[in-house]
């Protein structure tokens, strides 16, 4: 397997807090890496060294086989959405996208990225007037629009109704089926439980424990079994209840 982002070791401070300590984790092509722990977990501030925008104190993460940090040239190749998505809101949603590839130096279809988000009925509606879902929706088509190898999305599900939230998995799905390689965050077991390939628990400032999924999402020829996740090492011991299995976890790391 393709190992799309390599975190190797990395520590990470704010003052006297160190919220990141020697954390390691990969992700590899055409796979949904699910980053699962609760809020003030560090989750954001991962996401940000991935891309940059926070300073490693130890450690070293390589994207794309680029070195976050010192090397920009990765960054063409990513699309992200980073706690709440911002925007110019007189604009509308086809000015906004064809504002992003110029900057980016791209070409593509916006109508065809408003489609796979759901919003093609309401690109010349003015932001301002877009819902919280609707600019969630909106944050994704400018995370994808440019076909970027690595997606990272932030708690990417918030404001979503429930039948927006069937779409965007489906979407992600789609997108992973097609070579694109993932990383979302949540602090809701459901979430990733339903869409990550690979679920790296963040506890205590590591990747407590990594879990696979036992049947692929993408399989639709086979009914999911009792046993949806196993446990990362040797024995790949299978997890029987997630939410149980994951709430224990980081319950025994507050003793």
């Amino acid at each position: 397997m393709k190992t799309i982002v390599d975190v190797n070791s990395v520590e990470k401070s704010y003052g006297s807090t160190q919220v990141i300590k020697h954390c390691s984790f990969k992700i590899y092509e055409g796979e949904i890496y699910g980053l699962l722990g609760i809020n003030g977990a560090g989750k954001t501030t991962l996401m940000k060294m991935i891309l940059g925008l926070q300073q490693i104190d130890r450690g070293c993460i390589y994207v794309l086989g680029k070195e976050a940090g010192s090397d920009t040239e990765y960054l063409s190749n990513i699309g992200s959405v980073i706690e709440n998505p911002t925007f110019y809101e007189h604009l509308n949603a086809g000015e906004l996208l064809s504002m992003h590839l110029s900057y980016m130096q791209k070409k593509a279809d916006i109508s065809e990225a408003l489609h796979l988000v759901g919003l093609e009925n309401a690109d010349k509606k003015r932001i301002s007037e877009y819902s919280l879902g609707m600019k969630q929706r909106l944050g994704l088509a400018r995370a994808i629009i440019h076909h970027p190898k690595l997606l990272i999305l932030d708690e990417p599900l918030n404001g979503l109704d429930p039948i927006a939230i069937t779409e965007m998995r489906g979407l992600m799905r789609k997108l992973a089926n097609e070579g694109m390689s993932i990383l979302l965050s949540s602090h809701i077991i459901g979430e990733v439980r339903h869409t990550a390939d690979r679920i790296g628990i963040l506890s205590d400032g590591y990747i407590k424990q990594e879990l696979s999924r036992c049947i692929s999402s993408g399989d639709t020829s086979k009914k999911r079994s009792v046993c949806e996740f196993v446990v990362n090492g040797e024995q790949k011991s299978p997890v029987e209840n997630l939410e149980d299995y994951v709430i224990g976890l980081m319950r025994r790391e507050r003793i």
